[in-house]
C-alpha cells in the first residue's frame, strides 16, 4: 500500500482518517473510532501520504454509535485533538 501512495504522489486529492475498533461491534460501518482509539497504524500511513507530497486537509471520519451519543462540542474537540496526537 505504501508503494501505491508514493506512486500517486501529488495526485492524492484527499486524506480521510478513521481508526478501526477490534473486535468489531455489530455492523462493520459502525466499527470506526477516533484516531488512536483503534488498531490502524495511522502515523505510518500519514508519513507515507506526507512523503508523497500531500499538503491538503485531513478529514476525520467517525461512525460509532457510542461516540454519537456524546455532546457535539466534546466530539469536535476530540476530532481535532486526536489527529494531532496520533498522526504528527
Amino acid at each position: 500500500m505504501h508503494e501505491q501512495i508514493a506512486r500517486a504522489g501529488a495526485r492524492i486529492a484527499a486524506f480521510q482518517v478513521a481508526d478501526r475498533l477490534t473486535p468489531l461491534p455489530e455492523g462493520v460501518l459502525l466499527g470506526r473510532a477516533l484516531p488512536g482509539e483503534g488498531c490502524v497504524e495511522l502515523r505510518r500511513l500519514w508519513q507515507a501520504v506526507d512523503a508523497a507530497g500531500y499538503t491538503g486537509p485531513v478529514e476525520v471520519e467517525v461512525f460509532q454509535a457510542d461516540l454519537w451519543s456524546r455532546p457535539g462540542p466534546e466530539i469536535l474537540a476530540a476530532a481535532i485533538t486526536a489527529p494531532r496526537t496520533h498522526l504528527l
